[in-house]
């Protein structure tokens, strides 16, 4: 039994998986497996894949019945894998490698059921290295309300960005999976629900994991990896049903954290949408919002391009 079941959907990606695959192979923990799940893809993943499954045993191919999005490739990978703790990469990111040895020494010395790391970020066009999610190192516990704050508008850095590993026999007992009716903000979703069915997470600062700016942060361009959506009235959704699911067992503390952790949505997404309809030119509709939620209107006008520096833009997309 592997160590580590990492675990890798992949679309259309079979310009850059070899980046990702190549990291695992650089790894000092050698006792890995990876999961590379192609969901339904149009180009030569696939055959990129079948490939590599060839030179390296520890690579397996897995296939989707049908285009279902990242969460379906991962809980296929989840089902299917065999090591202690799982481990997620995105086809376009990469490890540095000294990743999983780090992390879960971490996590079997803490007896933790999650492990977050920091981030570097990466510039896909540049093909640079860029920056990192924290400046200083440290280890500390992650909590339902640190997770939860750090979701709220204008944080610095949403956890839901993070990639921990998890330990593999807490992810079966509790009967957790990724929600495949989610395209976006579905590992916050998960992180939440097993911080709320006891999980121990702890944060090592240390920047291990090779995450892809959507946009880059050197060349401006937009990374050809990502196929993420981005829909802020998602995170208010995945809050609703964090309330339902929970409320009956929660206690009164834990339905405080969740329900300001609604309102925090509610201004993103409503500020967001003031952004869509300045963009559209739907005025009535923009007054009308504003009237009703004067708050997401000082958020769109504080964060806005548009009044901050006099220009154009379109200023619906992330930093609302």
């Amino acid at each position: 039994m592997p160590q580590v079941s990492v675990i890798m959907p992949c679309y259309n990606a079979a310009s850059f998986l070899d980046r990702a695959i190549l990291s695992l192979q650089e790894q000092t923990l050698e006792d890995w497996e990876l999961l590379a799940v192609d969901d339904c893809s149009t180009d030569d993943t696939r055959a990129r894949l079948q490939e590599w499954s060839r030179r390296d045993p520890r690579v397996r191919c897995l296939q989707t019945p049908k285009n279902g999005g990242p969460s379906a490739g991962r809980n296929i990978g989840i089902r299917e894998s065999a090591g202690d703790w799982l481990a997620i990469l995105d086809a376009d990111d990469a490890f540095k490698p000294e990743r999983l040895a780090s992390l879960t020494a971490l996590g079997n010395e803490q007896g933790a059921d999650l492990v977050f790391d920091g981030l570097i970020y990466y510039d896909d066009q540049e093909r640079r290295e860029t920056g990192r999610s924290f400046q200083q190192g440290g280890i500390s516990a992650v909590t339902l309300p640190g997770l939860i704050d750090a979701e709220r508008p204008g944080s610095p850095l949403k956890f839901g960005f993070l990639k921990p590993i998890m330990r593999r026999s807490f992810i079966r007992a509790k009967n957790l999976h990724y929600s495949e009716k989610l395209r976006f903000a579905e590992d916050f979703d998960l992180y939440a629900r097993c911080l709320l069915s006891g999980a121990s997470a702890i944060l090592d600062r240390r920047p291990f994991y090779i995450y892809t700016t959507q946009l880059g942060q050197v060349s401006g361009a937009r990374s050809q990896g990502t196929r993420t959506r981005f829909t802020p009235q998602t995170r208010v959704e995945i809050m609703d049903r964090l309330i339902a699911d929970y409320e009956a067992t929660a206690d009164r503390a834990t339905l405080s954290t969740l329900r300001q952790g609604r309102q925090w949505q509610v201004l993103y997404a409503d500020a967001h949408r003031l952004g869509e309809l300045r963009r559209t030119g739907q005025w009535t509709a923009f007054a009308s919002l504003s009237l009703r939620h004067p708050r997401a209107l000082w958020r769109f006008v504080s964060r806005s391009r548009l009044f901050r520096s006099g220009g154009g833009g379109n200023n619906s997309a992330a930093g609302i």
